[in-house]
């Protein structure tokens, strides 16, 4: 449901500052009813509406004509901060979603895994915590996707393999790395945990409530716990606390009132938490010393417990299985109705009852595992009973495909027998089962087995890939290739000159077993394995293509991450160049003018460009901007005077950019990205206002622009991706707690937000000098097309302007007219100031500074000069483009590429693009209409219609 609007003009919509407690000032949304209509459809006016809430904001919480939903701020939003109060949101600046593709099994609480795509909101996922590497939960905030052309598929030693977006982070030892980063022999965070797939339990009955007395039927009711629906979301909690009670726990105090369970501290505290979840308030966790006497000896024994002293929790877990009296007395089976319930229900009853009484997992030798066991104590009388519950555990485990080796019967002496359960320690079958079923409420054990599946695992993958080596070295020899040669061919860490040499001569009759240089269990552990993840090895990092939905999630606390099969998971601007030549001069040569920018300016998502920086020049482009490239030979000197910041953003600190974005950025330089960016061949084809087109180059209709639009590529996602896990760190910390995660902020006067400003800057730089690159070639491109020296084509910049910074500015803050500096967040939106501002080039100062508004491919553009009252309107800003109105994917569907490129071929525009996806995706139908979007823009007076192009050639990432 869409938030509240009140409308205020006919192009002026709010959302009142009540709609949210937080909110500090209202929203205010600049549209008309077909725009306002199109942002109802998703979270642009929610998001709107969020970024009222943050610290020091002034007047409104701007969404400009062409805004739609974005991470934290919506893309064409707009907020001025105060400088002592206020924040720094790099989500407000520009920043994208990082995604999984499809089937990417995504682990939950419950130890069930769900396809991404089909999470929902509210779902709680296994996370990890980054301070000590131990297991949580968090829930879903929002479910987000987009569409995407390529993957980055990665596999590790010991065989686990997912596949992401290339901006997906994905945890290593020094932090969290984009997929597209990361590195053969690098490592990575896994958790070796496979669960099991959701089903959704039956619509059954497992307690009506018949049998309870009164009071402890109505105390069950109040809490949601009767009737007991097999599908009652408390339902899992009860399971696991009933497994763990009949391995270690009892019924004492006065008429054994009190349930108490037995185990470590660490354990018990999840204990309690799945107890406060049922709505009872268990004990604190209490330890002591006791003295216990075994065989005549007396040893001393530290015991943990934790008491929940409730009449009816007792008889709920009485009704559901647990046996009521001593257990080595009382016939008790597994519960007969857990027979019907899906396998991650019978998961969470095993796992539980084996963190109370399944054996750790131990090597015999260092590389052997012994058969782990579960034992049951049994008078002799009840021995058969304790056979039948231990065939009932064996029958539950050969559903999740472990094998059981047996029941062994031990004298235990005072007329009582164990009853000895063994699991086959085959290294798959124990995979089966610490892999999928594991331990619940005993952490160490519960590490120790993930550990062993993941070190199981390589060990299999090193004695197959000695057997894949055996059999090759035979096949070699066969064919008459000489011993050295196949020794030179065939060794490897894992198969020395010793072992091909018999692989050649003897042979052998079994499986290879792993070499002497393979690390036991125990060493490996101590190198490996960081609190319940393992750090496993990258093997293997390759592209694909792909053609589909990914899918990505936010969650509500920190940590933000999650486990997806398995592993623990900027500024833009646009540039206007003018020509002296016309469409009748250009159309003859288009179609060479556009492969040959095609050929110069590489375009695509990873493409790089021509240019090989060292880090040195790319601390130099970070934090000098367009004057490196002018020092280099790339532009004209004249060219500075027509960028935003005369092209270099004073303050921008290279130190301040993290090493991994930096190398993201080095080859970059000079190219145009993916999605919406582009470079078009224009023509102008109406002019509003003559002169003021003239004082921009703007010369007649007919006439021959350029229009480059791009940003600064990976380094600038990197830096707002390094920066929102800093403020998403330490926010609590700071004491903001915003309504929306995304929006995650800095406090202006923290040394992060200060470090933060001094990055972005140095992102701007780049972007700047990224199109100053480009603008180069495109003048090559002319050269070569049209034999004429580029300043003889007049191929001037009229003006470059970015749409996802932050700026430092002097803006009235009320109605008053009281002026202060504030720092106005610009996301997907464009500074439009009058004139007469010292900002402006000195060529425009009299007449107000270039507003560029690309369209869509085959659609239009506009130039626009900014207007007085955009100060009062919207902070000196004016919208950015068109803004989407399809999806990547919808518009895949609908719009054949094929037919797309032959309509716009049809109207004489010729497309070039490095994938054909794209031109789907960026087709004129999947964008709002940018007459509409410049039509409000110049109505509410944020800038005035100049000019109006369309385009004729176009060059597409």
């Amino acid at each position: 449901m869409a938030p509240p609007l009140r409308r205020i003009d006919k192009y002026v919509w709010e959302i009142p500052k009540g709609y949210k407690p937080c909110m500090k000032v209202p929203a205010r949304i600049f549209a008309d009813e077909d725009l306002i209509e199109k942002m109802k459809t998703d979270m642009t006016l929610e998001q709107a509406a969020n970024v009222a809430c943050l610290p020091g904001i002034y007047k409104y919480s701007i969404a400009l004509p062409d805004a739609h939903q974005g991470y934290g701020f919506p893309v064409g939003g707009v907020a001025a901060m105060d400088m002592e109060e206020g924040v720094v949101s790099p989500g407000g600046i520009g920043y994208d979603i990082n995604c999984l593709p499809a089937g990417t099994k995504v682990l939950t609480k419950f130890g069930y895994t769900v396809p991404i795509e089909k999470l929902f909101k509210g779902g709680e996922l296994v996370s990890i915590d980054k301070n000590n590497g131990g297991i949580t939960w968090t829930k879903i905030k929002l479910f987000l996707w987009r569409w995407e052309r390529s993957l980055i598929r990665i596999r590790t030693r010991a065989g686990f393999e997912i596949r992401a977006s290339v901006d997906h982070p994905i945890l290593t030892p020094n932090g969290m790395v984009n997929a597209g980063e990361i590195r053969v022999g690098q490592r990575v965070a896994v958790f070796p945990f496979e669960g099991v797939p959701y089903e959704e339990p039956p619509d059954i009955m497992i307690l009506s409530g018949d049998g309870f007395r009164p009071s402890v039927r109505r105390e069950l009711e109040r809490r949601g716990l009767l009737p007991l629906n097999a599908r009652n979301p408390k339902l899992p909690y009860l399971v696991k606390l009933l497994g763990y009670f009949i391995g270690d726990g009892a019924f004492n105090g006065e008429r054994g009132k009190i349930t108490a369970f037995y185990g470590s501290r660490e354990g018990l505290e999840e204990l309690r938490q799945d107890v406060i979840a049922l709505g009872f308030t268990p004990s604190n966790v209490y330890c002591r010393e006791r003295k216990l006497k075994i065989n005549g000896k007396e040893t001393m024994s530290h015991e943990c417990a934790v008491h929940v002293n409730s009449r009816s929790f007792k008889e709920l877990l009485i009704a559901l299985g647990a046996p009521a009296g001593k257990k080595t007395h009382t016939q008790f089976r597994v519960p007969g109705w857990l027979r019907n319930m899906p396998l991650w229900i019978k998961r969470l009853f095993l796992a539980a009852y084996f963190g109370a009484e399944m054996s750790k997992p131990m090597t015999i030798n260092g590389y052997n595992f012994e058969q782990p066991y579960v034992t049951v104590s049994k008078v002799k009388e009840l021995e058969d009973d304790g056979v039948e519950f231990l065939e009932d555990i064996a029958e539950l485990l050969g559903e999740f495909g472990v094998r059981v080796l047996g029941i062994h019967r031990i004298e235990a002496g005072n007329g009582r027998v164990w009853l000895r359960l063994y699991i086959s320690n085959e290294p798959e079958n124990l995979v089966r089962l610490w892999g999928r079923i594991n331990y619940e409420y005993n952490p160490l054990r519960r590490r120790l087995a993930l550990a062993a599946v993941a070190w199981l695992r390589l060990k299999e993958r090193v004695i197959e890939e000695r057997a894949s080596v055996e059999r090759a070295a035979k096949v070699l020899a066969e064919a008459g290739a000489t011993k050295t040669s196949i020794i030179l061919t065939l060794t490897s860490e894992f198969a020395n000159e010793r072992f091909i040499e018999r692989s050649i001569y003897e042979g052998r009759k079994t499986k290879p077993r792993v070499p002497k240089n393979f690390p036991k269990f125990e060493d490996w552990l101590k190198e490996h394995v960081y609190g319940d993840i393992v750090w496993d090895e990258v093997e293997d990092v390759k592209i694909e293509p792909f053609n589909g939905f990914v899918y990505d999630v936010t969650l509500n606390d920190d940590p933000h991450d999650f486990i997806a099969d398995g592993f623990v998971v900027s500024n833009c601007g646009v540039r206007l160049l003018r020509t002296n030549l016309t469409e009748r001069e250009v159309r003859p040569k288009l179609r060479e003018l556009v492969d040959t920018i095609f050929k110069l300016v590489p375009a695509g998502v990873g493409e790089t460009g021509l240019l090989r920086l060292s880090f040195s020049d790319l601390d130099r482009v970070l934090e000098d901007g367009v004057d490196w490239a002018l020092s280099k030979g790339y532009g004209w000197s004249d060219d500075k005077n027509y960028i935003e910041e005369f092209g270099h953003y004073e303050g921008a600190d290279a130190g301040k950019v993290s090493q991994r974005a930096k190398e993201r950025g080095k080859d970059e330089l000079g190219t145009t990205g993916s999605g919406n960016h582009f470079i078009e061949i224009q023509v102008v084809n109406k002019i509003f206002d003559p002169d003021l087109a003239k004082r921009l180059g703007i010369e007649q209709e007919g006439q021959v622009m350029v229009l480059i639009h791009t940003g600064s590529r990976g380094l600038g996602h990197q830096v707002a991706t390094d920066y929102i896990r800093v403020a998403e760190n330490k926010m609590r910390q700071w004491g903001l707690f915003l309504p929306d995660r995304e929006l995650a902020a800095m406090p202006l006067k923290t040394k992060e937000a200060q470090d933060y400003l001094a990055a972005m800057k140095g992102a701007a730089n780049y972007a700047w000098t990224n199109r100053q690159i480009i603008t180069h070639w495109v003048r090559e491109a002319f050269r070569r097309v049209f034999g004429r020296d580029p300043d003889k084509l007049g191929l001037e910049v009229v003006y470059d302007v970015a749409h996802n910074i932050a700026k430092i500015e002097d803006h009235i803050i009320d109605d008053e007219g009281h002026v202060r500096k504030v720092l106005v967040h610009r996301k997907g939106a464009t500074r439009s100031f009058p004139a007469g501002r010292p900002e402006i080039p000195p060529k425009y100062r009299d007449i107000g500074q270039p507003v560029l508004i690309p369209g869509s491919m085959g659609t239009a553009s506009y130039v626009l000069i900014g207007l007085p009252t955009s100060f009062q309107v919207t902070f000196g800003t004016a919208p950015h483009g068109a803004g989407r109105t399809l999806s990547r994917s919808a518009a895949v569907r609908m719009l054949p590429p094929n037919k797309v490129r032959s309509t716009l071929e049809s109207r004489g525009i010729i497309v070039r693009s490095a994938e054909s996806e794209i031109i789907s995706e960026e087709a004129p139908e999947a964008y709002k209409n940018v007459d509409k979007v410049a039509e409000v823009a110049e109505a509410t007076g944020m800038a005035k219609r100049i000019s109006r192009h369309v385009p004729i050639g176009v060059v597409k990432g």
